[in-house]
């Protein structure tokens, strides 16, 4: 494997309130390779978005190596982050212009990425005036359209209706298999994880627990039985590790039958 992305001994420490230091992440060691699909999945506060946050360069203070090569770093955040004075074009033209990128590629570049998220007929519309589905699926647009070697995505779907997710989700995986380029992508549904993913990594109290290799083949259907086991498997085997709180958004709610082996309390949570 040739990283693009690679993690040695990596420690992060908050103060509390009170003056105590906190570990957020613990020795930590990864490495992604090139055009790696890696899901990080975890209950929240565990330490993922904090590794996003120093893989991206906007949180320099930690003990340890973190380093990304292979180009430019993109971030897709949990919030689509759009300038709401500007149009989807002017939002698309202002990362462009803040990249550097040539203006000789902005039309070819937005033209690609607008059509394989079905944007190519809003340019002209504010933010106000798309849904929070379509909002997202441009703030996608505008992480690809500045060529990223690297795409981090910090929960950026678990916002959205799980109609709207699954649209998307698809959408990234042709995306995906289109540029094979490298992604990190953190969530806490093991599902969408199963779905997406090349490798997972469950991660609990700023350190991976375990490594989860994905074997079901390319392209995936979102139906594929599956996936549904090994999502099941991963919850299982993990669940003192993830949150309990996650355990009603980690399955589809469409699917009664995967909810039988989890307890009554989660089962009353999810209406089935």
């Amino acid at each position: 494997m040739n990283p693009v992305i690679e993690v040695a001994s990596l420690r992060k420490s908050f103060r509390d309130r009170n003056g105590a230091s906190r570990a957020v992440l613990k020795d930590l060691d990864l490495k992604v390779g090139a055009g790696e699909f890696l899901c990080i999945l975890g209950p929240s506060g565990c330490g993922k978005s904090t590794l996003l946050n120093v893989l991206a360069g906007l949180d320099k203070v930690y003990e340890g190596k973190a380093s990304v090569s292979g180009g430019r770093v993109g971030y897709l955040f949990q919030e689509p982050r759009l300038l709401p004075w500007l149009t989807a074009e002017g939002n698309l033209d202002f990362a462009l212009t803040s990249c550097k990128v040539p203006a000789s590629r902005w039309d070819e570049l937005k033209t690609r990425y607008l059509a394989m998220t079905g944007l190519s007929d809003y340019r002209d519309y504010y933010p106000h005036q798309i849904s929070g589905g379509m909002a997202q699926r441009l703030a996608l647009v505008r992480a690809l359209c500045v060529e990223p070697g690297v795409l981090l995505m910090d929960e950026p779907f678990s916002g959205l209706d799980e109609i709207t997710a699954r649209r998307i989700r698809s959408d990234l995986l042709t995306i995906w298999e289109e540029t094979r380029k490298t992604i990190v992508f953190v969530t806490h549904n093991a599902y969408e994880a199963c779905f997406l993913a090349d490798r997972i990594l469950v991660m609990s109290g700023g350190a991976f627990r375990q490594e989860i290799r994905v074997p079901t083949a390319r392209p995936r259907s979102y139906d594929d039985p599956a996936i549904f086991q090994l999502s099941r498997d991963v919850i299982k085997a993990f669940g003192d590790e993830i949150d309990r709180e996650a355990l009603p958004s980690a399955i589809p709610a469409s699917e009664p039958g995967l909810v039988d082996d989890l307890d009554r309390h989660a089962a009353a949570r999810m209406n089935l």
